[in-house]
């Protein structure tokens, strides 16, 4: 594939320095990694960001279960900067870790570019139900490191749009399988009433317009934030907003919803949301989040003319460390990890990217959870997840990709506070960007 060499490890190593910064003292896992269990087998030690008891427990159980005298250790850590970082230092360190997991291809990167992940790609290729998977597969479905993949990804975590069914059908308003970023305009705005915003932010435009790698220009050596497109994702946003359709971003930054949007979506203060499938987690909990209403489900709308990327990625990358004294039980577990996680990681919200030998129907049972016929529009569910055209990028550049996140959030916070212009926003998303991109590259 073209692109597969425009991710390097030059601008990825920054994770070294402060993967050996901060101090081991205090973990205390157990089990040491790799070393003998009954039966001659080994230990494995796994570490993720999903909670034991929401799926990781159950499959380290069942693989105890076909291979006895192994034992599997789940140790979970916070998916956040601080949870990221002792992750990293652990790595680095002496703390023993078999297998890990990564949320996204940018931390999953530097943790390969700093030495801290197995080199996959072989032993990916050998598996005939993980061809999709390969390196040099068409479309990509993997992430690729200057030709090499260091994570078998286990799970996809599209966006999709949640809608407040009761004031949906209160509305009367009938949605098909599809809908383009005009149509959800329009059910936004008729959705809208004292105390209700129609959705709590705009529908992208860029991503779904632009697909894999939208965020550059000339194969990586600039920004693309001077493409059209970006300004008019701005404007549409200031126009929502400003007709109370979508949510201030002054109330978004101040009750921090970027992270906990779920919080207005259950609460009934907003009638749909644009999100990840984690919100299932917090449907499902009907103690913590009580609610009256089923969830609907619908596809992230289609700019009109355009292929309608979804603003998802795939997700949940499984890494082997270099250090672990048992690699090879240790693929085998990422094998069946990747194999059973529609049985097993469902319920956490997590979608499999391998069905294995699930169903549709299975998948959604677990998925939704038991009380999904009161809690969800079962229907609809199926219908986006399973039977419409749902295309996930896969990036292949990401030259620095945190600060040019970093930037275009601080930017995009200013314009929708109205500190900034739009013009603006593209003046200085481009020359910051542009700066950054330049100095990674040096």
């Amino acid at each position: 594939m073209t692109g597969s060499r425009t991710i390097t490890r030059r601008s990825l190593l920054g994770i070294a320095a402060s993967a050996s910064a901060a101090s081991l003292a205090g973990c205390n896992l157990g089990a040491g990694g790799g070393k003998s269990a009954g039966g001659g087998g080994a230990t494995l030690n796994v570490w993720g960001g999903v909670p034991n008891e929401s799926g990781p427990d159950d499959m380290c159980k069942a693989f105890m279960a076909e291979n006895p005298g192994t034992t599997v250790t789940y140790t979970r850590y916070v998916n956040d900067d601080q949870g990221n970082l002792k992750l990293d230092t652990s790595l680095s360190g002496g703390v023993p870790i078999d297998l890990y997991f990564s949320y996204g291809p940018v931390p999953m990167f530097k943790r390969s570019a700093a030495g801290l992940a197995l080199d996959l790609t072989d032993k990916i290729k050998a598996e005939s139900d993980f061809a999709a998977l390969t390196a040099d597969a068409d479309p990509l479905s993997n992430y690729v490191l200057d030709g090499k993949l260091y994570g078998l990804p286990a799970a996809r975590a599209p966006h999709q749009v949640y809608i407040n069914k009761t004031m949906l059908d209160a509305a009367g308003i009938t949605l098909g399988k599809t809908w383009t970023v005009d149509e959800f305009t329009e059910v936004a705005r008729k959705l809208t009433k004292p105390g209700v915003f129609g959705t709590l932010t705009a529908p992208p435009l860029a991503r779904p317009t632009l697909g894999p790698n939208y965020l550059y220009a000339d194969g990586g050596k600039r920004s693309n934030f001077g493409n059209k497109v970006f300004a008019e994702e701005l404007e549409l946003a200031l126009r929502l907003q400003k007709a109370k359709v979508a949510m201030d971003r002054q109330t978004i930054i101040a009750e921090k919803l970027q992270t906990f949007s779920q919080n207005p979506f259950i609460a009934g203060r907003v009638a749909m949301l644009i999100t990840s499938g984690q919100i299932i987690r917090s449907i499902n909990d009907t103690k913590g989040y009580p609610h009256k209403f089923a969830t609907y489900c619908m596809p992230v709308p289609v700019p009109a003319g355009t292929k309608g990327w979804n603003t998802g990625q795939i997700g949940d990358q499984i890494s082997i460390s270099p250090k672990s004294k048992s690699p090879d039980q240790a693929w085998e577990l990422a094998k069946f990890w990747a194999r059973n996680a529609g049985k097993y990681m469902t319920r956490g919200g997590r979608l499999p990217l391998l069905a294995g030998d699930s169903t549709p129907d299975q998948i959604l049972e677990r998925l939704l959870g038991p009380q999904r016929e009161t809690l969800y529009d079962v229907a609809s569910w199926k219908s986006t997840l399973f039977e419409t055209d749902l295309k996930l990028p896969v990036d292949t550049i990401f030259t620095a990709g945190t600060e040019i996140s970093t930037i275009h959030t601080k930017l995009t916070d200013e314009t929708l506070l109205g500190d900034r212009s739009v013009a603006s926003w593209v003046t200085e998303a481009t020359r910051q960007s542009d700066a950054a991109i330049a100095k990674a590259g040096k």
